[in-house]
Formats: structure tokens, C-alpha cells, sequence
């Protein structure tokens, strides 16, 4: 058999769609009121009297493929960004605290939604945003633990451990919300961030670490649906008697299950849905279980949970009128789009390379990879749009093509040559000086 022929893509289309995309950045960020978002965050307390916010985040995000971020570099941009020169030591007065939520903020607005919305779902339709939330962590050196506070271990020994939050609209193509906290504050803890950002009529996909019947109850009653994959050991109750459920009892004598069920102290009134796996996938799950608890020094899995195990279970308050139980499970694995950006991230976009000299710097490095990440995200949409339909964009491919354009993706979102730029960067960076006695 022959494999089919795919049609050959426009890369010049391609090129020019990326290009434009990139120097209209720069108009986006006059246009949003930049200023404005930097006195909400008490970023900026008084008038610019050098450096315009705009001109502040252009210079950010032209620098943010680097792989190794400076004060002396950052600041350098941002004056080329201005037309104007600015010192490291300006750069670092200006690096308060405040300056995570006003690029957390920078980023939810200058990346919402595309102009025009992938195709989504059929599934999708009936929402009006489908939230992702996921996170990630990467450890950090040890003088930054009371900052951002990891695990510890058995012999008192403190680390230090960045964790990420991020919540995405998968329908639209956009970022809703980003904090930064150390690894102590678990999903669990982040679990409440959904519901300040969350509207009637929204979907949230979210993980089994987020995980809490009195987050589920609060948007059933603010009448926003979710999916969820159903924690071990949270009690489950018949709507009609109010008596416990065995989950255990009612698997064994059926070969799946669908109905109405009331979950945890709260008694939220949600679908159970559960679905055999294959016999393979349960020992796997198992075994990893098994391991695990060993490795941490916990009790192993007791008969119930390793039972359970051969189930798909999930919770959720779309009525199978909407969603039948295949359908379900399809929408659940979307979640996948968030892991493969957090893998695109770390593996090609610099999130491992960050600057971990002082707290100000960190923020700075991690927040500015992050808008360097999420234009990847919407350049990767933006170009899915050009694609014949049989063809896709890999996300992990064009993140690690545009980390290796660095100079192309900084002179264009600043809108001089790559010439331009690398006479720039030669001058500063090429030359040492020789001191003779």
C-alpha cells in the first residue's frame, strides 16, 4: 500500500502569517492599556518619566528566547524597545515585587483570543470557555527557599521548588490566569484559583490533584459544568436514600456505570461515570502504585483502591443527554494539549534557564519565558489555521524551531533588521577589555 501524498504547505505563507503576527505585538500592547494594567498591580505607583510600559514589555518579550537573562541584556533591550538608553541599576529599582502580577496580567491580555477560534469539538459547543488548569514545578538553588519553599526530607534539609499555576480557555486560544508560588502550596492549595476565574456557562478539565468536593460544589452552584477524573476514598451517597454507596459492590455486578450520585461532605449532585480498563492498563497502574508507596515509605494500596484501579471513574455535572460516556472519556484526554505545552516549555523553550540570583530576577526570568511561551502557543494556532486539513502544526517542533530564531523572533518583535540586531549584540557582548600594568 502506498502511503498517501500530503500537499506540500505554503511555508512562505507560513512566514509572512508568523511575521505579521510577531509585529503587531508591539500595537497590541499600546492598544491594551499597559499603563493602566501596571497601576492596578502597583507595578508602576507614578508616571513613566523614561521607559513607557509598553515599550518595558516589548523590550521584555524581544529578549525572552535568550537562553541566559541578564539585568545588563534585559535592560539593554528595553532601552533599544524605548529609543533611549536604560541601565541594569534602573532595571533593578524598578523590580519590586508587584512585577509577577503585572506580567501575569500582561500576559492573560495580550494573548487572549485569536481572531479566529480553531475548530473545536462538537463536545465543546454547549460551553462557553473550556478551562484547563495544570501546573509545573522545577527546582530551584537552596538560598531561594523561603521565597519559594519545596519538599524538605526526613533530615530537616530545605529545598527550594518554583511551582507554576496556569489556566487556559482551550476553546479560544487563550490564557486566563499565572501565579508563581513554591512547590508548598500543592494543587490542592491552588484548587480555589478556578473559581475567580470561572464564568456561568464555562467547562473546567482539570487533574486528580485538584481534587476538592467543595470547589465542585461551588461551581455547581455558580452553574459552571466540569469534568473530573473521581478521587479514591471520597464518600459517595445515594440521592434518593442518603445512605453510602458502596463503589466497590456496585462495579462487581455491572459492567459499567452512569448515574446520579451525591459526592462527599457536601453532598454535590453529580454523575458517576465508570469504565472498565484493559487488564494491562490495571496491573501497570498497580505496580506504579505499589512502587510508589513503597519509595515514599507509605502504606501500600489496600483491596479496594487496587480494585479500582481497573476503572475509569469520573464525576461530573454534564448529563449524559450532552455527554454519553465515550464521549466523556475523548474530552478528557484533551487535557494532553496542557502537558505537551508544559513539555514544549521545558524542553525547548528555556523555562529550565532561568536567571536564580535574587528572588526580583527569578520572577523576571520565569515570567518573561512565559510570555515567550504563550506567543509560541498562539503562533502554533495561528498557523494550524493555514494548514491544509490534513496536515497539523506540532507544537514541539515549532517551539524548538522558534528557540533556535532567537535573533529573528527579537529583531522582527522589535521591528529592526536581523542585521540591526546582531551589530547590537556584537558590540555589547563580542569584546573584552585587556588591562596592562
Amino acid at each position: 500500500m502506498s502511503t498517501p501524498h500530503l500537499s506540500a504547505p505554503d511555508t512562505s505563507g507560513f512566514f509572512a502569517a508568523l511575521e505579521q503576527h510577531l509585529r503587531t505585538c508591539r500595537s497590541k500592547l499600546h492598544d491594551l492599556g499597559v499603563d493602566a494594567i501596571a497601576r492596578a498591580s502597583r507595578f508602576l505607583e507614578r508616571s513613566p518619566r523614561k521607559i513607557p510600559m509598553p515599550d518595558f514589555v516589548t523590550g521584555l518579550l524581544a529578549v525572552a528566547p535568550e537562553i541566559h537573562l541578564t539585568l545588563e541584556l534585559v535592560a539593554r533591550v528595553i532601552g533599544l524597545a524605548a529609543h533611549t538608553t536604560y541601565t541594569k541599576q534602573s532595571l533593578s529599582e524598578r523590580l519590586s515585587p508587584n512585577v509577577e502580577v503585572f506580567l501575569a496580567q500582561v500576559i492573560t491580555a495580550l494573548f487572549g483570543q485569536l481572531a479566529h477560534s480553531l475548530p473545536c469539538s462538537q463536545a465543546f459547543k454547549p460551553f462557553t470557555r473550556v478551562l484547563v488548569q495544570d501546573s509545573t514545578s522545577k527546582t530551584l538553588p537552596k538560598h531561594l527557599a523561603e521565597l519559594f519553599p519545596g519538599a524538605g526530607n526526613q533530615h530537616g534539609q530545605d529545598y527550594a521548588t518554583l511551582k507554576i499555576q496556569w489556566i487556559s480557555d482551550l476553546k479560544n486560544s487563550a490564557v486566563e490566569h499565572v501565579s508563581l508560588s513554591g512547590f508548598t502550596r500543592n494543587d490542592q492549595a491552588a484548587a480555589p484559583d478556578i473559581l475567580a476565574v470561572a464564568r456561568p456557562g464555562d467547562l473546567v478539565l482539570r487533574d486528580l490533584g485538584y481534587f476538592t468536593s467543595a470547589v465542585l460544589a461551588q461551581l455547581v452552584k455558580a452553574f459552571i459544568s466540569f469534568l473530573s477524573r473521581y478521587r479514591h476514598g471520597v464518600n459517595l451517597y445515594d440521592p434518593k436514600t442518603g445512605k453510602p454507596l458502596n463503589l466497590r459492590t456496585l462495579l462487581k455486578h455491572s459492567g459499567s456505570l452512569d448515574q446520579e450520585v451525591l459526592l462527599g461532605p457536601e453532598r454535590v449532585a453529580v454523575r458517576l461515570v465508570a469504565l472498565p480498563v484493559p487488564e494491562e492498563v490495571a496491573n501497570l497502574r498497580r505496580h506504579k502504585a505499589k512502587t510508589s508507596a513503597q519509595q515514599r515509605h507509605r502504606s501500600p494500596p489496600g483491596p479496594e483502591h487496587l480494585f479500582l484501579m481497573g476503572w475509569n471513574l469520573f464525576v461530573t455535572n454534564v448529563s449524559a443527554a450532552v455527554w454519553p460516556p465515550k464521549t466523556l472519556v475523548a474530552v478528557y484526554r484533551l487535557r494532553w494539549r496542557i502537558e505537551i505545552i508544559f513539555k514544549t516549555w521545558k524542553s525547548h523553550l528555556g523555562l529550565h534557564q532561568l536567571n536564580c540570583r535574587t528572588p526580583a530576577l527569578l520572577q523576571l526570568s520565569v515570567l518573561t519565558k512565559l510570555l515567550f511561551c504563550a506567543l509560541v502557543c498562539q503562533l502554533a494556532d495561528l498557523l494550524e489555521l493555514n494548514c491544509a486539513p490534513e496536515q497539523h502544526v506540532s507544537l514541539l517542533r515549532l517551539g524548538h524551531i522558534l528557540g533556535q530564531c532567537a535573533c529573528w523572533f527579537s529583531a522582527t518583535v522589535l521591528g529592526i533588521s536581523v542585521k540591526r540586531w546582531l551589530e547590537l549584540y556584537l558590540t555589547d557582548h563580542v569584546f573584552y577589555l585587556t588591562f596592562w600594568r
